[in-house]
């Protein structure tokens, strides 16, 4: 377990103004804090190095899907982060600017948006509840899911309005996209617009055939259109 700071928007941009990159050696941490510093570090540099980052992130979806998935193991195994912590924003402004702000920089440079600015733009953020919401019970299976999409599916599942997702419904409709071919990379957004519209009337998991079936029913007759 670790515990949490509150980190608000106003402290997070004045610390975010003095950030200097050069400097993230031994940032001044807590135990806690540091020893994940040290397993998100481990993280990057096995990424790095295997898919040869080292000159630049040449690929940005392949480190954000391979980040994503290894961080979000390290944080919900080993640090037991629940749904509900990691609604709160000011733990990924903490993380973005305190704990691996390299690792933030060399993935958005200083975008603010990236770091505190933007909810649904948080970097760490949009990605742990990416891999969360696609999760198919393991590291390997959600990595098949997940690995032919692109940084437009991260933003279209990520960015709806709220956090107030049925998960399972979602996990649904992530492993049935990934079935489908999507040379426009329109069909999942047209999919989640029309479930939008759906579950304002129909419960999906009291639908005949289940949610299984909701979501295929969805991807029909979004490609008959």
């Amino acid at each position: 377990m670790i515990n949490w700071p509150k980190y608000g928007i106003e402290r997070s941009k004045k610390d975010f103004e003095i950030l200097d990159i050069k400097n993230v050696l031994e940032p001044n941490l807590s135990k806690g804090f540091s020893q994940l510093r040290s397993e998100f570090l481990d993280i990057r540099d096995q990424i790095f190095e295997e898919y040869d980052f080292d000159k630049g992130i040449h690929e940005k979806y392949v480190f954000d899907l391979n980040f994503g998935l290894k961080s979000y193991e390290l944080l919900r195994e080993k640090y037991e982060l629940d749904n509900r912590t990691a609604s709160e924003d000011d733990i990924w402004r903490y993380l973005s600017i305190k704990v691996i702000p390299d690792i933030v920089h060399s993935r958005w440079n200083f975008n603010p948006d990236r770091y505190f600015l933007l909810s649904r733009r948080i970097w760490l953020k949009q990605i742990w509840w990416y891999i969360h919401l696609s999760w198919q019970g393991n590291y390997q299976s959600t990595y098949k899911v997940l690995k032919n999409n692109t940084t437009d599916t991260i933003l279209n599942l990520v960015e709806r309005p709220g956090l107030g997702y049925n998960i399972q419904l979602y996990r649904e409709i992530m492993r049935q996209y990934s079935y489908h071919q999507d040379d426009s990379r329109l069909l999942l957004r047209k999919v989640l617009v029309l479930n939008t519209a759906k579950v304002k009337t129909i419960y999906p998991g009291l639908n005949q055939g289940g949610i299984e079936d909701y979501v295929s029913t969805l991807f029909e007759v979004v490609e008959l259109k």
